[in-house]
C-alpha cells in the first residue's frame, strides 16, 4: 500500500470504464421472443380451426350431394314404380272381361307374368297384380264368414261393428287406450286398416308359421260384372213383382234359357216367387230356391243359374272369383272348407270354370252337393273388376327403390284407379276432440 492506497486496486477510471463498456441484455429482447411465440401459436390455431371448418364444409357438401342423389335416385324409383302400374292397368284393360283365371295376361300362371323384372331406361320395375274379387270383402262379409276367416267370434263382431254406422260396445274400449281412436263407422278404406280392430292381432293380420294373414285374404273391395258367360245382364229373380208383369217374365226367361226351359218351368218359376211372396217374404232370397220349384231340376238349374241373379244391375259386390280365389277363401265362404278350396284349386288348374253353371255342376258332384250349391252359390262368380297392384320401381343404383300398392277397378272401356299409395298401414282415425276430453 503507497501513501494509504492499496497497490492491488485498480484505478478507478479503469474500473470505471471497465464497467462502462461492460456488455449488457439488448433492450427489448426477452419480450419480442414471447410476442413471436404468441403469433406463432396463433398461426397454428388458426390453421387448425381452418382445417377443421374446411372439413365440416367438405363432409357437409358431401352429405348433401349423398342426400340430394338418394333424393333423385327415390324419385327416378317413384316414377318407374308409376310406370309399373300404368302398365300393369294396360294388360287389365286389354284383358278379356268374360272370364278372370290365373291364367290370363295378368295372373301368375300366364305364360309370361308381370312379376319378372322389365327394364326401363337405366332403371327397372316389377309389377303384380292380384284379383281383389279372389278375396273376401271385409266391407261386404257378415260375422259368419268373419267367423270363419278369423276363427275370433269377438274380432269377427269388432269388424263388423267397425263398419256399421252406429255406435257399438267396442267405442268405448278404443277410448280408453292409452292413445285413443274413434272406429271409423264406415267402409274400411285399406286392409290395413285391420290393424286397429279390436282384437286384431299383428299374427291374425300377418300370418303367422306359413299361414296367410288377414293381409293375404281381405280386400276392400270386390266388384265384378254381372253378366253371364256371354257378357249380357243376367235376369233378376225378382224383377217382376206382379201378375202384370207375368208375360214379361216369362218372355225374359225363355228369350234367354229357351233351351232349357220350357214354358211350364218359366210358368212355375214365377208362380214359386208368388208363393214365396204370399208367405211374406220380398220373392226369392237364393239361386238356391230355384231346387224348389215344381219340375225343375239341378240339370236343369245348371244350365240356367249363369243367366239369373238376384242383385240385378250392371255390376254385383262380395262375389269371390273361384277362379282365383285360394284354399283359405273358400273354406271361409259359406259351405266352404279347406277340402273344397283344395278341390276346386285341383280342377280350375285342368281348365277354369267357364261360367256359374259349371261352377255349380261342380259343387253338386261333391260330397253333400246340393247342401254345400245351396249354401255357397249366392256368394260366387267367375269373373272380377277389382283388382290389386303392387308395384316396385329400381333406379341404377337400386338403392332408393320405391313401393306402390294400387286398387283398380275395371269397366267398359277403361281401368279406373281408385286409390294408391306407397303405405298401406294408416294412421288410427282421429278421435273427436269432445270424446277425448270427455274420458279425462
Amino acid at each position: 500500500m503507497r501513501g494509504g492506497r492499496n497497490v492491488n486496486s485498480r484505478p478507478w477510471c479503469q474500473s470505471h470504464s471497465a464497467r462502462r463498456i461492460a456488455p449488457t441484455p439488448f433492450p427489448g429482447r426477452s419480450g419480442g421472443r414471447r410476442e413471436r411465440g404468441v403469433v406463432l401459436i396463433l398461426a397454428i390455431f388458426s390453421v387448425v380451426l381452418l382445417s377443421v371448418l374446411a372439413v365440416g364444409i367438405s363432409s357437409g357438401v358431401r352429405i348433401e350431394l349423398g342426400a340430394s342423389r338418394l333424393s333423385l335416385e327415390r324419385m327416378q324409383g317413384l316414377f318407374l314404380a308409376e310406370a309399373a302400374i300404368r302398365q300393369a292397368r294396360a294388360v287389365l284393360l286389354y284383358d278379356d272381361p268374360k272370364l278372370d283365371t290365373l291364367q290370363d295376361p295378368w295372373g301368375p300362371d300366364c305364360a309370361h307374368p308381370l312379376d319378372a323384372p322389365r327394364a326401363f331406361g337405366e332403371g327397372f320395375y316389377l309389377a303384380h297384380i292380384e284379383d281383389a274379387c279372389g278375396r273376401i270383402d271385409v266391407n261386404e262379409a257378415d260375422v259368419e264368414t268373419l267367423l270363419r276367416l278369423t276363427g275370433d267370434q269377438q274380432v269377427a263382431e269388432s269388424i263388423v261393428a267397425w263398419r256399421e254406422p252406429v255406435l257399438s260396445a267396442d267405442d268405448a274400449y278404443y277410448r280408453a287406450l292409452l292413445e285413443p281412436y274413434a272406429p271409423r263407422h264406415g267402409p274400411f278404406e285399406t286392409v290395413g286398416e285391420l290393424l286397429l280392430v279390436r282384437g286384431v292381432t299383428p299374427d291374425l293380420f300377418f300370418g303367422k308359421g306359413g299361414e296367410p294373414g288377414l293381409v293375404d285374404l281381405c280386400s276392400v273391395e270386390s266388384i265384378s260384372p254381372n253378366t253371364d258367360a256371354g257378357g249380357d245382364l243376367r235376369t233378376g229373380l225378382n224383377e217382376f213383382k206382379n201378375w202384370g208383369e207375368f208375360e214379361a217374365f216369362q218372355k225374359a226367361l225363355l228369350a234367354k234359357m229357351g233351351g232349357v226351359l220350357t214354358v211350364y218351368d218359366a210358368n212355375e218359376i214365377f208362380n214359386g216367387w208368388f208363393r214365396l211372396f204370399q208367405s211374406g217374404q220380398q220373392g226369392y232370397t237364393s239361386l238356391a230356391q230355384l231346387a224348389t220349384v215344381a219340375g225343375l231340376g239341378y240339370d236343369k238349374i245348371v244350365g240356367i243359374i249363369d243367366y239369373l241373379t238376384m242383385q240385378p244391375g250392371l255390376t254385383i259386390s262380395g262375389m269371390v272369383n273361384v277362379n282365383t280365389a285360394s284354399p283359405e277363401v273358400i273354406a271361409a265362404l259359406p259351405g266352404g272348407s279347406m277340402a273344397l278350396g283344395l278341390s276346386i284349386a285341383t280342377r280350375r288348374s285342368q281348365a277354369p270354370f267357364a261360367n256359374l253353371g259349371e261352377f255349380a255342376e261342380f259343387l253338386l258332384s261333391q260330397p253333400n252337393g246340393p247342401d254345400v250349391f245351396a249354401q255357397m252359390i249366392d256368394h260366387v262368380n267367375v269373373k272380377s273388376s277389382s283388382f290389386i297392384i303392387s308395384a316396385t320401381g329400381y333406379p341404377p343404383t337400386e338403392r332408393g327403390y320405391r313401393s306402390l300398392r294400387a286398387l283398380v277397378r275395371r269397366t267398359g272401356n277403361d281401368v279406373v284407379l281408385i286409390q294408391q299409395s306407397e303405405e298401406e298401414w294408416p294412421a288410427p282415425p282421429v278421435v273427436q276432440v269432445a270424446a277425448a276430453v270427455g274420458r279425462r
